[in-house]
């Protein structure tokens, strides 16, 4: 009884072709939305001294207060008098009550004149973030002599410096592409063998081909998905201050002294698992099951070196990220292994006669896309939220270059919106002839195009930060 109404819901949206293009519309929406990646990366909030404040008294103590909890590991402080020359600081340190903040003793006085602190952090995204501001003492000659003040108050006060993101480069972007390339289509993969190719009711040989070509897919990505992660181990090593002379102990750093940590094993237990399963798979389907808990733990881990790390609530925002990239995966990595493995198989019986099996195969991956596309909804529903709530006015979206990336990921979206209602209309609803499938497989490899280039804005979304310019 309760699970008749979902399916009924789904058993609609299929018959229905209004609610299958409110579906499509609303599905386009989610892919401008994707819930953990429109966070912005951890930002200066406040600090003691203020930004550009003129102080009556010499601080003691350099506090700054950011959006989202420092790594404390990663975390360095440097004050510079007015001709360059760094002032002495004690060890940097978690305010106490205050995960949110950090601090550090000022160990030799200041003298009248201006000073810039420069600061750099990393939160539990992952993502390095850096800035500087600056503050004048003029402490006047008949209270040289006073009492210290350990509060500082500012005499000015003004906004601290809009955030900078670390240095990115061309190839962090492209290994982040990469990454996302790899595990959106191995959850296509476990898709397309779990339920695509069953429900299509294929011949025993085809659907062992097709399973057959899935596996070596799945072999590659796999592989792709090891390079990459460690490539991004690498990179994350480079926060560690000895990164320089000795980045092997760097990476352990990571592991094992951060949060991140128990993300990259539980990535690693995951990649594992995919490639035992993936090897079980050729004896029945036990394996694929196998291998498909190990791809969930992947997409967990993604969640856990990742933005949702550094939401209030990293549990839901890890279970909505893991829960949208699974629907996304199904929708466009199903597609790409339907169109890599499936329709290779099928081809190969087809022949020169019409496409019957070539049609079975697309009107299953139908059935699971929908389904996909739901949970790709739902879960965008919070995302959308949040990320209102994060981005706080819709003037980011014009006056801030991580604004001007997600209106070229919109323009992306609304493109690849156009093919899925093409290929509802032309591919799914009709009888196939000699040349639907010529036409099928054209427009799916434009249609793959475009999916790739949301995943590349994508990974610049998350390589980059939320900053004015």
């Amino acid at each position: 009884m309760t699970t008749a109404r979902p399916r009924r819901i789904f058993d609609d949206v299929r018959s229905s072709p209004r609610l299958r293009a409110i579906a499509l519309a609303l599905a386009a929406v989610a892919i401008i939305a994707t819930p953990a990646l429109l966070f912005a990366h951890a930002r200066l909030v406040r600090s003691t001294p203020a930004a550009d404040s003129t102080l009556a008294r010499a601080p003691i103590s350099l506090t700054l207060w950011f959006s989202e909890r420092p790594e404390l590991r990663f975390s360095t402080l440097r004050l510079l008098d007015s001709a360059g020359k760094p002032v002495p600081l004690g060890t940097v340190s978690k305010l106490p009550g205050d995960p949110s903040a950090i601090t550090a003793p000022i160990t030799a006085p200041l003298e009248n004149g201006r000073y810039t602190v420069q600061w750099r952090t990393a939160a539990d995204d992952g993502h390095a973030t850096s800035g500087a501001f600056s503050f004048t003492v003029a402490v006047l000659e008949h209270a040289a002599t006073a009492a210290i003040d350990t509060t500082h108050a500012p005499v000015h006060p003004a906004p601290n410096a809009i955030l900078e993101t670390a240095p990115t480069t061309n190839m962090s972007t492209a290994i982040r592409w990469a990454d996302l390339v790899a595990v959106l289509m191995l959850v296509g993969v476990l898709v397309f063998a779990l339920f695509v190719v069953p429900r299509a009711q294929l011949p025993p040989e085809v659907a062992s081909d097709a399973i057959d070509r899935a596996r070596r897919l799945g072999n590659a990505l796999l592989f792709l998905f090891a390079v990459t992660t460690l490539w991004r181990l690498s990179a994350q090593a480079d926060l560690v201050p000895t990164a320089a002379v000795a980045r092997t102990a760097a990476m352990v750093t990571v592991v094992r002294e951060t949060k991140w940590g128990a993300g990259w094993l539980v990535g690693a237990a995951g990649a594992l698992l995919t490639l035992l399963g993936l090897m079980m798979s050729r004896t029945g389907r036990t394996g694929w099951f196998a291998a498909g808990v190990g791809v969930v733990a992947i997409v967990f881990s993604l969640g856990l070196t990742g933005h949702p790390a550094a939401s209030p609530n990293v549990p839901f925002a890890a279970a909505v990220d893991v829960a949208h990239v699974l629907g996304g995966g199904g929708w466009l990595g199903g597609l790409a292994a339907v169109a890599l493995c499936g329709l290779v198989a099928t081809r190969r019986v087809d022949g020169d006669g019409p496409p019957r099996l070539s049609q079975q195969l697309i009107r299953s991956y139908h059935k699971s896309a929908v389904e996909c596309v739901s949970i790709v909804l739902v879960t965008s529903i919070a995302g959308i939220g949040v990320a209102w709530f994060r981005l706080g006015q819709p003037t980011v979206f014009w006056t801030t270059g991580y604004g001007r990336v997600l209106l070229t990921k919109i323009g992306f979206a609304v493109v690849l919106l156009a093919f899925g209602f093409y290929h509802w209309r032309t591919a799914v609803i009709p009888d196939w002839n000699d040349d639907t499938g010529f036409r099928f497989k054209r427009s799916v490899a434009l249609e793959l195009l475009i999916g790739a280039g949301i995943v590349g804005v994508t990974a610049v979304l998350i390589t980059m930060g939320l900053t004015h310019s």
